[in-house]
């Protein structure tokens, strides 16, 4: 989302916004199990907005929720997505931090090719 173009980011954000309505739909009507997404797409959408602080604070929603329900993936993936958002302001300590945390929560998925894929990408953050 970051290094989209201008009309790709107007595209991007439109779709985001329909798409936290139709999940908000769904949360209201007692579907606990999206709202780990919801906070991941006002994360991505915050991210396309240049909000930082409101992207820091959507992206520790979405892995909070995601491990109190138990959607390892889930937190996996919002760890990633932190990361290049940290790595994209220059902040290497949490981009390192939130790196880590999604390699060691695709390992206790059980998707260590995912976790490899990360080492590759990333082969400038130690353990």
């Amino acid at each position: 989302a970051q290094s989209a173009s201008g009309w790709k980011k107007r595209q991007m954000k439109k779709c985001a916004l329909q798409t936290i309505q139709l999940i908000k739909g769904w949360a209201k009507n007692g579907n606990v199990n999206v709202v780990h997404y919801l906070y991941i797409l006002e994360a991505e959408l915050a991210v396309l907005q240049g909000k930082n602080e409101k992207t820091k604070q959507s992206f520790n929603a979405a892995i909070a929720t995601s491990s109190r329900n138990g959607f390892l993936q889930d937190r996996a993936l919002a760890h990633e997505l932190a990361s290049a958002h940290f790595k994209a302001h220059g902040d290497e300590f949490w981009r390192n931090y939130h790196i880590e945390c999604s390699r060691t929560s695709y390992q206790e998925w059980g998707c260590s090719e995912k976790v490899e894929q990360l080492y590759v990408r990333c082969k400038d953050v130690k353990e």
